[in-house]
């Protein structure tokens, strides 16, 4: 009796071609990953400058966000889409005498958003230095904020919010920033940015 052995052919790995098709298709997908991200970045992160020359200030806001200098500040912008509080970034310049000091400031804004935030509280941080070298004082608080709107029924927010203080020429320049708790890490990359192209 005879066996006959069959064998397999030996299937052939894929061609040259193919390889370089699937290496391109790689190299193609993180690329345009890349090109997306760095879009993305450049529609959020768009700026118009700002510039008061009385203030001597000259800054860079969110293209999207709407400017305000009707107030007792100099600069104050909102993102106006957000549904309940509005992220906000504000310049507001304070006269100072030489004997005062920076606690003094802190004391005085402390007290007076006791009057007007429900639940404030300060929490001081150490000084941060500025990109132009400038060191400046910092402190974090927090308040509930409560939509008057009567046509609007929402629950009471947690705003979290940021000062940054310096002084010169006699003066206690203010920037402030805002954000309800939920966003407030998402929105602070832009108020780093501000800081960073901020020119006093």
């Amino acid at each position: 009796m005879t066996i006959i052995e069959v064998g397999r052919e030996e299937t052939s790995g894929l061609s040259l071609r193919q390889r370089y098709s699937h290496y391109f298709v790689i190299v193609y997908a993180v690329a345009m990953i890349i090109i997306s991200l760095n879009l993305r970045d450049s529609i959020l992160y768009a700026t118009i400058p700002y510039e008061n020359t009385q203030a001597g200030i000259r800054v860079f806001y969110p293209q999207n966000w709407l400017l305000d200098t009707d107030g007792d500040y100099v600069f104050r912008v909102r993102d106006m889409g957000q549904p309940d509080f509005k992220t906000t970034i504000q310049v507001q310049i304070v006269p100072i005498s030489s004997e005062s000091a920076v606690r003094n400031l802190l004391d005085n804004l402390a007290f007076t958003r006791f009057q007007v935030y429900a639940a404030y509280r300060q929490f001081p941080r150490p000084e941060i230095t500025l990109t132009d070298g400038t060191t400046a004082s910092a402190v974090d608080y927090t308040f509930v904020f409560n939509n008057t709107d009567p046509f609007l029924e929402s629950i009471p927010s947690v705003v979290v919010g940021q000062d940054v203080i310096v002084l010169q020429r006699g003066q206690a320049v203010v920037i402030s920033y805002q954000a309800s708790a939920d966003r407030y890490d998402e929105f602070y990359p832009i108020f780093q940015n501000f800081l960073a192209e901020m020119q006093l």
